[in-house]
């Protein structure tokens, strides 16, 4: 493990001034729904059938296009190209994604690089990579590469999950849910190098080597500038067991190591809640927030002390809806929504998004405002650049829903 003092440095903001510094307490692992919260029936919502189950989101860098992961079969599914201009958008193309191309049971989480270029879903051993002029187009050779870890160097994992690209794109970490028993069937975080034509061709990607984290790895988000890595860990529990007591970790991981030596990038671990699932940063560095899927919560941590002193790093934690999946910061970051799964179809609970005032979370007053109804088992969303619309996957609804950002409270 790493000291922590070069990542530290560059992240010395102190809280203090805003009064965000206060004793919070971790929530532990809960066996029920989550209380029931007050339905928001004047948020306006639209609704897309699609013919999959959707899973990851991404709009493309311009307004009118998205992209949804669709799980069609047990072995195949598709990249969906979704065209946004009007309030509930249309499914206009669908890019096979084979599981040749990975040897995998498909795509999950779905990333678009920062020059907006390439698409890519993670799969298996790795990810497919798409070109994002091709697939609006409808053009049949859409993929263009795939990042294969039983290439080469033998990486560990099977399971992909979650992708997160570098600032300069250069770099693919993809996350690894369950490894394998070269892990000890902990879940890892895979490193590829990108090999990406200045002009559109193939794309490939060089297996680096890859960190080990705790069991069930899935989320991960990079700091604004791009230095650190936040991961997930569900458990501290060997995967695959129904110890739901057991807590998970957000793991801190240092980029510029990951890169060249990912066994050592590690930089800290610090508890999270029951099974955290999911994360993202403030736009300022200053506040990772985190979805406890076992707990029922949302949770809020200092950037600065998640390095130099984790134990005190929880800044605020608000009970949600039931299993919380995804989340997603709207209206200038001062809402965040958190896709409420019920996955585990808990007696007298429901799904649906909650939404959280920022502010009053960090302040540590009541501060969810309420719950937008979903279809079933909504999962993950995906922002528009100019922030007026959210889309949601509601993953065992077949839908992709829509929200307007405007009529939230």
């Amino acid at each position: 493990m790493r000291g922590p003092f070069s990542i530290s440095s560059r992240l010395t903001i102190s809280l203090l001034s805003s009064g965000y510094v206060r004793a919070v307490s971790l929530p532990g692992c809960q066996l029920t729904g989550a209380p029931q919260q007050k339905t928001l029936n004047n948020v306006h919502t639209g609704q897309l059938s699609v013919p999959g189950s959707p899973f990851g989101l991404v709009y493309a860098s311009q307004e009118d296009i998205a992209f949804v992961s669709l799980d069609i079969s047990l072995v195949n599914s598709t990249l969906g190209v979704l065209n946004t201009s009007t309030f509930t958008p249309t499914l206009i193309n669908q890019v096979p994604l084979q599981a040749g191309h990975t040897n995998s049971e498909g795509a999950l989480g779905i990333t678009l690089t920062h020059d907006g270029r390439h698409v890519l879903a993670s799969a298996g051993p790795g990810s497919f990579v798409v070109d994002v002029a091709r697939a609006v187009a409808g053009s049949p050779d859409a993929v263009v590469g795939a990042l294969n870890g039983s290439v080469g160097p033998q990486m560990p994992g099977v399971t992909a999950i979650e992708v997160t690209v570098t600032l300069d794109d250069e770099y693919a970490f993809v996350s690894q849910e369950y490894g394998s028993t070269q892990t000890g069937n902990r879940g890892d975080i895979d490193v590829f190098k990108l090999h990406r034509p200045s002009a559109n061709g193939s794309v490939s990607g060089t297996a680096i080597g890859y960190l080990t984290l705790g069991y069930e790895v899935v989320g991960t988000a990079l700091s604004p500038d791009g230095s650190i890595l936040y991961a997930t860990s569900e458990n501290t529990a060997r995967a695959g067991t129904t110890n739901v007591t057991t807590l998970g970790s957000l793991s801190i991981i240092d980029v510029e190591t990951l890169k060249t030596d990912p066994s050592n990038a590690l930089v800290s671990n610090v508890t999270a809640g029951c099974q955290p699932v999911r994360n993202i940063v403030s736009s300022d560095g200053k506040v990772v927030w985190l979805t406890a899927r076992g707990s029922n919560h949302l949770l809020a941590f200092n950037a600065s002390k998640l390095v130099s002193d984790p134990d005190d790093a929880l800044l605020a934690s608000v009970e949600v809806g039931t299993s919380p999946v995804g989340l997603t910061f709207a209206r200038n970051e001062s809402r965040i929504l958190t896709a409420d799964s019920n996955r585990f179809n808990y007696t007298n609970a429901t799904t649906g998004l909650s939404v959280v005032d920022v502010d009053a979370a960090l302040s540590g007053k009541p501060a969810v405002l309420g719950r937008i109804p979903t279809g079933l088992f909504p999962r993950e969303f995906a922002a528009s650049p100019n922030g007026n619309t959210i889309l949601v996957a509601d993953n065992e609804s077949n839908e992709v829903q829509v929200i307007d950002v405007s009529t939230l409270p």
